[in-house]
Parts: structure tokens; C-alpha cells; sequence
């Protein structure tokens, strides 16, 4: 059972829905957010885990976050969340002592904004489970709004936008963290990316979808 915050009161906690799981690859249900067996697409995330569904209460926080600066709407969603059946492999997962890397914004987006949300959700997550946060990978083009697109306008925006930042060593496992999914082809393309360049396992972690 989740715990009330200091955001959101017993009444409207009630409009916070935890998301089913799915497979990050064909999209359909999957019970622990596992990859299909049968979803052998190379370059694929292991795993997706979703916190709650992109609806009510939660839809407004994170919006509120992103567009109105409220950091401290973020932890009302992450941290005290209890344990949850359907997060057993990645619970399993985290014991391997992955790299929190979460998906980067254009250098001119952030700079017009003042901060990237991934980044901001990623810290908490992180330090949810004392681990490291790097960043890893880096947005080399500006792929515009996703929000009036089809998937396959936004697969193809986000094809070749991210590179690996070589200040860093490449790990063996990634947490990769955004805020929202909607039809996957961002956190697809940066697994990808990830994957070409060494890392032998990721595993999606997003907050809504």
C-alpha cells in the first residue's frame, strides 16, 4: 500500500492508478515487464518497468513538474511506494548495482528550460537505491516536439539523436530512466544506442505511462 505525502491527500490518492506492466519491445502485457521470449528484436531493453498510469493526479504532478518547476512533486511519486509483486526481476536487476542513466535533452532545450525532469527523477531513483547516476548517453539533434506524432513519425525522429558521452566507461547494466512513456521510441532508440556500445544489459524504468 502506498503512503500519503505531503502533496496529495487521502481523497485524491485515490485517482493514482498503478500501471499494468508491458513488453518494451511488441508493447502488449507482460507480467513483470519482461521481454517476450518471443520479441527477439536486437538491441532491446530486457525489461520496463512503469510506476503508475499517465492519468489524474499523477498526469497533473508530473506536468506540474515539468512545466511549472514543482521538483518536490516528483518524490511524491517515487519514494514510498511499498513493493510490488510484478517488480520481482527488477528488484533482481537492481541487485546487480546498475548505472542510472536517464534519457538527455537537446543542450538548447535544456538550456531554454533550466533542467532536464529524466535527470531530476533519476537522482531520486537513484538515491532510492543507492546507486550511481551518469550521463552516459547525449542528445545530438533536436528531435522537436513528440507529443502530435504517430510512432512511426516518432521513430524516425529519434533515429540516430543520441551518442555515447565518452567521458565515461562503459558499464555492464543500465537503469535507463524518463519520465513518461507514451509510444516508446525514445527509450528504444537510447537502449540501442546503449546496447551498440557495449552494455550488455538494459532495463527501462519510467515513471507514468
Amino acid at each position: 500500500m502506498r503512503e500519503v505525502g505531503g502533496y496529495v491527500c487521502r481523497d485524491c490518492e485515490v485517482g493514482i492508478w498503478e500501471e499494468e506492466q508491458i513488453c518494451p519491445v511488441c508493447r502488449w502485457a507482460s507480467r513483470y515487464g519482461l521481454r517476450h521470449k518471443y520479441c527477439q528484436k536486437p538491441w532491446t531493453m530486457e525489461g520496463l518497468t512503469c510506476l503508475w498510469a499517465y492519468e489524474g493526479i499523477a498526469k497533473k504532478l508530473i506536468k506540474q513538474a515539468k512545466y511549472r518547476y514543482y521538483y518536490d512533486y516528483l518524490s511524491e511519486l517515487i519514494e514510498g511506494i511499498g513493493v510490488r509483486d510484478e517488480w520481482f526481476y527488477l528488484y533482481k536487476f537492481l541487485e546487480s548495482g546498475p548505472i542510472v542513466v536517464q534519457i538527455p535533452l537537446y543542450s538548447k532545450r535544456q538550456r531554454e528550460r533550466g533542467f532536464n525532469q529524466a535527470e531530476k527523477i533519476a537522482m531520486l531513483v537513484a538515491r532510492s537505491w543507492m546507486l550511481e547516476v551518469k550521463n552516459l548517453l547525449i542528445r545530438v539533434r533536436d528531435t522537436g516536439r513528440q507529443v502530435e506524432r504517430s510512432r512511426e513519425e516518432r521513430l524516425k525522429a529519434m533515429s540516430d539523436a543520441f551518442k555515447i558521452n565518452s567521458n565515461f566507461q562503459i558499464p555492464n547494466s543500465v537503469l535507463l530512466i524518463d519520465d513518461v512513456w507514451t509510444t516508446g521510441a525514445t527509450m528504444s532508440e537510447a537502449a540501442k544506442v546503449l546496447k551498440q556500445s557495449g552494455v550488455r544489459t538494459v532495463w527501462g524504468w519510467v515513471l507514468a505511462r
